[in-house]
C-alpha cells in the first residue's frame, strides 16, 4: 500500500508569512522563528531587546477565539493606562497569561530578576506586575485548543454559540 499521507502543517506555518511581514511583524516574528526551546517566558525575553512599542502583547497561538478577550484588554488599557499588565481571567478566576498585554519597561525589569529564562514559568516573569484583571464572562473567547479533543469541543461550542 502507499505510504500515508503527510500530517498538516503546523498552525504557525499557516501563520508564518503573517509573522514575518515587516509591516506588521516589526521583524519580531524572527525572535518566534528561532523557537527558543525553554518556552514562552524566554522567547518574550528574548523578544524585548528589539522591541520598540510602550506595550507587548502575547497571544497564544492555540487561543483561536481570544479575539473578543483582545478588544476587552485593550479597553482596559485604555481606561486604567497605569498598569503594567492587562491580562483576561476567565471564569474560574484563573488569569490569562498568554493572552495579555504587558508594558515593555515592567517585562524588562521583571527580565532581569534571571538571567536564564529557559524552562521558567511565564507565571514566573509576570506574577508579581501590578495586573489589570479583565473578567471575560463568555467561554469560548479563552479557549485552549491543545489537544484533538479541545478542537472538538471548540467545534461543538461555536456551532451551537
Amino acid at each position: 500500500p502507499p505510504p500515508p499521507p503527510p500530517p498538516p502543517p503546523p498552525f504557525f506555518f499557516h501563520a508564518d508569512p503573517a509573522i514575518r511581514d515587516p509591516l506588521w511583524s516589526r521583524g519580531l516574528g524572527d525572535v518566534y522563528k528561532r523557537q527558543y526551546p525553554g518556552g514562552p517566558a524566554a522567547a518574550v525575553v528574548a523578544g524585548l531587546a528589539p522591541c520598540e512599542s510602550a506595550h507587548i502583547g502575547v497571544l497564544a497561538v492555540d487561543m483561536p477565539f481570544a479575539a473578543d478577550a483582545l478588544v476587552h484588554v485593550r479597553s482596559a488599557l485604555v481606561e486604567q493606562p497605569a498598569a503594567d499588565a492587562w491580562v483576561p481571567v476567565d471564569g474560574s478566576g484563573r488569569r490569562q497569561w498568554l493572552c495579555a498585554v504587558y508594558r515593555s519597561s515592567a517585562l524588562a525589569k521583571a527580565a532581569d530578576s534571571f538571567e536564564e529564562w529557559a524552562g521558567r514559568s511565564f507565571a514566573s516573569l509576570v506574577g508579581q506586575l501590578a495586573c489589570v484583571d479583565v473578567l471575560i464572562n463568555d467561554s469560548i473567547s479563552l479557549l485552549d485548543v491543545d489537544t484533538p479533543d479541545d478542537l472538538r469541543r471548540a467545534r461543538e461550542r461555536t456551532n451551537n454559540g
